[in-house]
């Protein structure tokens, strides 16, 4: 089933929902390979050579990264352009059943999730505790403006200028080939919404 909620009253529920996950504590959620999220070892991923944004790679075998184009998607999201600045590269990727080989084309799997790593500097430090990771969907034109997401996973991060994590994009998430979704990642700290780290990804 896809998961679609507003930010705000999610946020809340999030918030409410781990007590324990104060600045300085970690929650005590178990994770896999298998989860939506897992939180991964900062120092030991791979180089993000972005001063800003969100460095994406592919996470697994059964996703490929393609070949991107500059997709001015910033600006269909919202965001005004810098002048004499070129639109950003989005990261694309597809999942390795929907990549067709010389023998023909495979077999259709729809229920396969992206996986994906995502990671890189942070523009705040993250405190020790409770993170969210929010999607959403740049092909609806409101999403962002009416703070409407595709999907919320959340998980304890350690405190740190940099942060790694492991995502699996389900389709049974609301996750759709041919859409480019935003990445951001937030804490809650003293009641204030503080975004780490965002950035943008398409999915073939």
């Amino acid at each position: 089933m896809g998961m679609r909620g507003f930010l705000g009253g999610v946020v809340m529920l999030a918030a409410a929902g781990s007590a324990a996950a104060k600045p300085g504590e970690l929650m005590d959620t178990p994770h896999s390979d298998e989860a939506p999220l897992t939180i991964l070892d900062s120092a030991a991923a791979q180089p993000c050579a972005l001063k800003s944004g969100l460095c994406v790679v592919a996470g697994s075998r059964t996703t490929i990264a393609v070949a991107s184009q500059p997709i001015a998607s910033a600006v269909e999201a919202g965001t005004k352009p810098t002048p004499g600045k070129s639109p950003p590269v989005v990261p694309r990727f597809s999942r390795a059943a929907s990549v067709a080989s010389s023998d023909g084309p495979p077999p259709s799997d729809n229920s396969q999730p992206w996986t994906l790593e995502i990671g890189g500097p942070l523009k705040h430090s993250a405190y020790a505790g409770n993170t969210l990771f929010l999607f959403f969907d740049l092909e609806d034109p409101d999403a962002l403006a009416n703070r409407q997401f595709t999907a919320l996973f959340q998980g304890p991060v350690k405190a740190g200028p940099r942060m790694s994590a492991r995502v699996n994009l389900s389709p049974e998430e609301g996750f759709r080939a041919g859409h480019s979704y935003r990445i951001r990642i937030v804490q809650l700290i003293g009641g204030r919404e503080i975004v780490l780290a965002e950035g943008d990804v398409s999915l073939l």
